[in-house]
């Protein structure tokens, strides 16, 4: 095989290996649909007119002294095979409700108003003993009685 052959075959590999590494693009949760959005007005609209608009919430708020608020989460991503996912949009539509159940306000955030929260490395101690290698493997020889 001649040096131009060797050096094309070995182009057009590179270039198809090149060509074959297309994004993984993933939508998750909510649609935001600006149009149903906009039907939802504040001290009108009633928790039922909500659902029946946009449908079920993502989420729904655990404190309810504060007034009950309905989250409607959504996400596009895109990744190369292993590698961590990019956050291409980020869109969460938060519906807050009064005592009557009517909408009080309407909040959006985008990716924009996203905040990284710091992970703690902590870990809890907990009673008893560490055991080692062999500990663990031959540990319960001998613990068990035979059937009578």
């Amino acid at each position: 095989m001649t040096k131009f052959a060797k050096s094309l075959i070995c182009g057009a590999l590179i270039t198809l290996s090149v060509a074959a590494c297309d994004p993984v693009k993933e939508e998750r949760g909510y649609r935001m649909d600006p149009e149903q959005i906009a039907k939802v007005e504040s001290g009108s609209t009633t928790k039922d007119e909500v659902l029946e608009l946009m449908g079920s919430p993502s989420s729904i708020s655990t404190f309810p002294e504060t007034g009950e608020a309905w989250y409607y989460i959504g996400k596009k991503t895109e990744h190369y095979a292993f590698l961590e996912k990019d956050i291409k949009e980020q869109n969460v539509v938060v519906v807050h409700f009064n005592d009557e159940e009517v909408v009080k306000e309407i909040k959006t955030y985008n990716k924009d108003d996203a905040r990284e929260i710091e992970v703690v490395e902590r870990t809890t101690p907990t009673g008893g003993n560490e055991l080692g290698f062999f500990e663990q493997i031959f540990g319960n020889f001998g613990r068990f009685n035979p059937a009578q």
